[in-house]
């Protein structure tokens, strides 16, 4: 299939001239302005092309500094918040769990109700389950840092087992 000719059968793409690039132009919308100050909502959409300098940022003496990751930002927690969100992160691992369980072999897939194993799946899973317990040490309570030790000790010795086996087949 052909597609139709342009008047004159040159094709647009064959001719060059005739044509001038266009200069970029980048509107900028920010709120503040360089030096940190709110700006107006008339002034916010300055226009500048791209061959102009760009003005570096640099924060206001005044300014606080960064919060590091660590610091707590907004209220306190409530009681009530804290043991929801205990509750939450112990739902969050035995789910991760429960998927690298049926990854492995241990518990039929709810879809199929076939066992199935998937070593490269139960990897993950528990490499997640690991990246949880390096992420939360130190902010976890007896139970739930046990919870975790527990759950990767006992997976990563059926995943290590069906590594073995697999490797044992010829």
């Amino acid at each position: 299939m052909r597609l139709p000719q342009p008047e004159g059968g040159k094709r647009l793409s064959d001719s060059k001239e005739g044509t001038r690039p266009q200069d970029i132009r980048v509107i900028d919308r920010r709120k503040f302005a360089p030096d940190g100050t709110p700006r107006d909502a008339g002034t916010a959409a300055e226009d500048f092309h791209a061959a102009d300098p760009v003005p570096a940022f640099h924060p206001p003496a005044s300014a606080p500094a960064p919060a590091s990751p660590e610091a707590p930002t907004g209220p306190a927690p409530t009681g009530r918040e804290v043991q929801q969100a205990a509750a939450q992160f112990r739902s969050l691992v035995l789910n991760l769990a429960t998927t690298a369980a049926a990854n492995l072999g241990e518990i039929p897939n709810p879809f199929t109700q076939q066992t199935e194993i998937d070593i490269e799946g139960a990897r993950q899973v528990i490499d997640l389950i690991r990246a949880l317990q390096i992420k939360t040490r130190g902010n976890l309570n007896t139970e739930e840092s046990g919870l975790l030790e527990s759950l990767l000790y006992d997976l990563r010795a059926k995943f290590l087992s069906l590594q073995t086996r697999a490797a044992k087949k010829p």
